[in-house]
């Protein structure tokens, strides 16, 4: 799904989304045409970063903890 499509259905704006791929933390596919193509693995990642940032921890942190919370291995990005 496109980043509109996807801001919608995740409540995530579509400035913070572009930002989190800024930041490393999101790497969407992309299509042939350049756009964006957003699917449900992206959408357990952003519930995820936003989880964690509601929790009070800074994107620095949160692109630490994310390999951990997204596999089984308590494997840390330093």
């Amino acid at each position: 799904m496109k980043i509109g499509e996807f801001s919608h259905r995740s409540g995530i704006s579509v400035r913070m989304l572009r930002y989190y791929e800024q930041e490393g933390l999101l790497q969407p596919n992309r299509r042939e045409s350049g756009y964006r193509d957003y699917g449900e693995a992206e959408e357990q990642l952003v519930r995820r970063i936003r989880m964690l940032s509601t929790a009070g921890l800074k994107l620095d942190t949160i692109k630490q903890l994310l390999p951990c919370v997204l596999s089984d291995r308590p494997d840390f990005r330093l």
